[in-house]
């Protein structure tokens, strides 16, 4: 047991894509050029505008509510969060509060050990999420504070985690899998930069004592403006560093909400941190309680394929967690692997588990490569079928890795057949132990101070035998025979 343990709550705020804001007909158009030009009487605050609730918006957080496995109300409220800002021109947010869209809800996502290269099983359970309207965007200059209302009324969902986060790395991993579900649900872009998805953490230290009892501190910290993963995770590790030292002194930290600094790697003091009673809640006047139909739910269970779904699935292939999570990451990638395999089946090669792993590495290493060296999207140079021809080839010991990248090449260039090029081009590798010894034979002759050095222990040296042997088949010559007779030889 560590002298402390850190525990951790987020609040992740994630911009819903919808067409219009949550409570007007404004445009939900992210910085548009012109400042304040998708505003109206009510997204800026006027006496007298009413709300007219967005009913994408709902559908939206209902999906995600359905993906998570939460429980959906039959019927969800408005309230009033209470608070005086400058970007909040009504001195008011419509949020929920003890009754909201989204209640509970699990994420099971993997946390990568960076020192092993392994990977751990984890999840975060989820207390709520709710539906609220986002506020204005403030611009400082030249000390003047000016607003841009053209954000506010934006729908938020903002997704609220019970607190058994106990590390950076586990919030990373956690929020890294949020964004992967948000944008395959189709609810959000989830893009960071642009501030469609924005961080709060929550965070204290256990002492020995409150670790062993289950008892949570009486204090908590908020840092705020947390706008990416890597930010996250410093700002987590630096909130560790700072609430250890007040605790090794004897000191309590101050139950406060601080502001994270990126360019400081640092975060600062802001204000006391606020409880529910401070922002007054109470019953939204202007919008009746939302009944949610169960018959609507069925249509709204109708998702995709889920991030963590897909992810079990590569898995049980027997892909490697890097090769899955590349899959699962860039769609692109995992939908041409996923119809390969589907042909791969046709072809009744559909238990080869050798050959769906050579598709994968196929994928993930020369054509990725060849994509990025060429700038070229990977669907414009080569399909399932090619991408099946080469794989069976490379699995069945025709061709070797130099061969692939030349396959590769010639279908960037504009041919499609690959067994063509491989006739055209004399890409199909010698096998035949007989001819490959004579080649053999003949490097460990010309090579005497090698092979002295592989018998003297330094057997590293195999690797330069080798390529001398792929040198004189002019790389048709299989290595891995090549190996073995060098090997069998020279023992």
């Amino acid at each position: 047991m560590s002298k402390y343990q850190p525990i951790i709550g987020l609040e992740i705020h994630v911009q819903l894509n919808t067409t219009t804001k949550l409570f007007c007909r404004c445009l939900n158009e992210y910085a548009p050029e012109d400042p304040n030009k998708n505003i109206c009487p009510f997204c800026t605050g006027q006496p007298g505008a009413l709300p007219l609730l967005n009913k994408e918006a709902v559908k939206k957080a209902i999906q995600f509510g359905v993906a998570v496995g939460a429980k959906i109300p039959e019927r969800t409220r408005w309230d009033r969060k209470n608070y005086f800002y400058a970007d909040l021109p009504s001195g008011y947010q419509i949020s929920q509060y003890d009754n909201p869209i989204v209640e509970g809800g699990l994420v099971e996502f993997y946390i990568e050990d960076k020192e092993t290269g392994s990977y751990k099983k984890s999840s975060v359970e989820l207390t709520r999420a709710h539906l609220e309207s986002d506020a204005a965007k403030l611009l400082h200059s030249r000390g003047k504070t000016y607003v841009d209302f053209n954000r506010s009324g934006a729908p938020l969902v903002e997704i609220v985690t019970e607190p058994v986060i106990r590390s950076s790395a586990q919030a990373m991993a956690f929020v890294n899998e949020l964004q992967l579900l948000v944008r395959r649900l189709g609810i959000s872009d989830g893009d960071m930069e642009k501030g469609q998805m924005r961080f709060d953490c929550n965070l204290s230290l256990q002492n020995e004592s409150q670790q062993s009892s289950g008892d949570l501190p009486s204090y908590r910290t908020e840092t705020k403006n947390i706008n990416s993963v890597r930010s996250l995770g410093r700002a987590i590790e630096y909130e560790i560093i700072r609430q250890t030292k007040l605790l090794e002194k004897g000191e309590t930290p101050v139950q406060e909400t601080r502001g994270w600094k990126d360019d400081l790697n640092k975060s600062t003091s802001q204000r006391s941190k606020e409880d529910a009673m401070d922002y007054r809640y109470f019953p939204e006047p202007d919008l009746k309680i939302l009944e949610i139909s169960s018959s609507d739910i069925p249509e709204l269970n109708n998702l995709p394929q889920l991030p963590s779904d897909q992810r079990n699935q590569y898995i049980e292939m027997g892909l490697n967690m890097q090769i899955v999570n590349t899959f699962v990451g860039q769609s692109q990638l995992g939908d041409l692997f996923d119809s390969t395999i589907e042909l791969k089946s046709v072809r009744s090669e559909s238990k080869n588990k050798e050959l769906t792993i050579a598709i994968a590495n196929l994928l993930t290493g020369p054509v990725l490569a060849a994509s990025t060296k060429n700038e070229k999207d990977i669907e414009e140079f080569i399909t399932n079928e090619n991408l099946l021809d080469i794989a069976e080839l490379f699995s069945h010991d025709k061709i070797n890795n130099k061969a692939v990248v030349k396959i590769i090449d010639e279908l960037i260039s504009g041919k499609k057949d690959v067994k063509n090029i491989v006739s055209e081009n004399n890409l199909e590798q010698v096998s035949d132990t007989g001819a490959l010894g004579n080649i053999v034979d003949s490097v460990i002759t010309n090579n005497p101070k090698v092979v002295e050095e592989y018998k003297s222990g330094k057997v590293q040296v195999i690797g330069f035998m080798i390529g001398q042997c792929m040198k004189e088949s002019k790389g048709q010559g299989n290595p891995k025979i090549f190996k073995d007779l060098l090997t069998e030889k020279l023992a």
